[in-house]
């Protein structure tokens, strides 16, 4: 094809933030993004907790995660993001709690169980750390990036890449039982925990470029959680926190990120359960929402106990895509065959989202990235 065409495979935060930085762009190309689910941000994009953190990160991503902080920051700034996606800043912390022991620490969040704490600590906060509500967030990227001409198709999934002397012309989709080749210049992969069956499938029956190998490990861990609406409509305060528990005979590790207009996040209870073909095919076990439902009544018996006045608003479970080959996420291609990889943030994919959308647009765009140093993450 004589014009430049990029197709992004994947519609998640990720492959939304990179159409939407693509899209602000006065060079952008034509740019089509595919989902094969019902509607974006059906995995982790729209079920994960939406936790950011400015320096809670290792080497290779701390200068990407710098930036894609102060991303969040502006563009809640720009487009009123506290009232469309619930940013807001937030004070962490790291507490113990152990019901079989006396107290030993009182917690200054107001509205927990301070008979059952024994050690509490601040990890974060003074605008360091701050949350989202992803799903939120990505829709808004979706809308933004179609209002600027990308065109978004979901329930079309991406079933190969067309190739000719290695290099990228398309992508075969099939889309409600009808097949079509999309033409293409440049491919971007985003597709999260399904990065490593998608390009094994890809790449059955062709060989697959040395520096596709490492993404082609990438896979997904099943992670649980719940939402629960306060009790008496508590305004909860703008708190999120790690935990070590002991409660009866049981023990657990949730997380609890507390969001805006009395909503509490949970999270935990990891397994090993296969990945589905697809994000709407993606189930949860009851007996670990059942087990955060416990915690959380633990935790705040008075505000958070779904038996005593608190309403359970969603029990889900996502996928986190790790790349145990770089034990960090791949961002990068290869210009001449017009391939390129974004997938493998872990549990940081919502924090890192932005950044990685402006970096890879710089790589499309102008064939190197600028805002941030991504040395260590380039595909090999």
């Amino acid at each position: 094809m004589s014009e430049r065409q990029i197709v992004i495979v994947g519609g998640g935060i990720i492959g939304n933030s990179i159409a939407y930085y693509l899209s602000r762009s006065p060079n952008c190309p034509r740019v089509i993004l595919l989902e094969s689910s019902k509607a974006v941000a059906p995995g982790a994009s729209g079920k994960s907790g939406g936790f950011l953190a400015l320096d809670w990160h290792g080497m290779s991503t701390a200068n990407l995660a710098a930036l894609s902080f102060q991303l969040h920051r502006e563009l809640a700034l720009e487009f009123g993001g506290a009232e469309k996606w619930g940013y807001r800043e937030v004070e962490t912390h790291q507490l113990s709690l152990d019901t079989s022991r006396k107290p030993r620490a009182r917690p200054k969040i107001d509205w927990l169980n301070g008979n059952v704490f024994t050690s509490t600590s601040p990890i974060g906060g003074g605008g360091t750390t701050a949350q989202v509500t992803p799903g939120d967030l990505t829709r808004f990227l979706a809308a933004e990036a179609e209002a600027r001409g990308v065109e978004i198709r979901v329930e079309t999934k991406a079933v190969g890449l067309v190739l000719n002397d290695g290099k990228a012309k398309g992508v075969a989709t099939v889309s409600r039982g009808k097949e079509e080749t999309i033409p293409a210049t440049d491919v971007v992969i985003a597709t999260g925990p399904w990065t490593g069956k998608l390009l094994n499938t890809w790449f059955k029956s062709q060989p697959m470029p040395a520096y596709l190998r490492n993404a082609a490990m990438i896979e997904g861990s099943r992670a649980h959680s719940i939402l629960i609406q306060a009790a008496k409509n508590h305004q909860l305060s703008a708190d999120c926190f790690f935990s070590e528990m002991r409660y009866g005979n049981a023990a657990g590790a949730p997380e609890f990120y507390i969001r805006p207009k009395g909503l509490a996040y949970l999270s935990g209870g990891t397994d090993s359960v296969p990945i589905p073909e697809l994000a709407d095919d993606v189930t949860y076990d009851p007996s670990s929402t059942a087990e955060l439902q416990n915690q959380a009544a633990v935790a705040s018996p008075e505000f958070l106990d779904v038996k005593r006045g608190a309403t359970l608003l969603k029990e889900q479970s996502c996928y986190l895509p790790l790349s145990p080959r770089t034990a960090a996420p791949i961002i990068g291609g290869n210009a001449h065959d017009g391939i390129y990889l974004a997938a493998g943030h872990a549990v940081w994919g919502i924090n890192n989202s932005l950044g990685t959308g402006k970096v890879m647009a710089e790589l499309l765009l102008d064939g190197k990235a600028t805002s941030a140093d991504i040395r260590h993450l380039q595909p090999s």
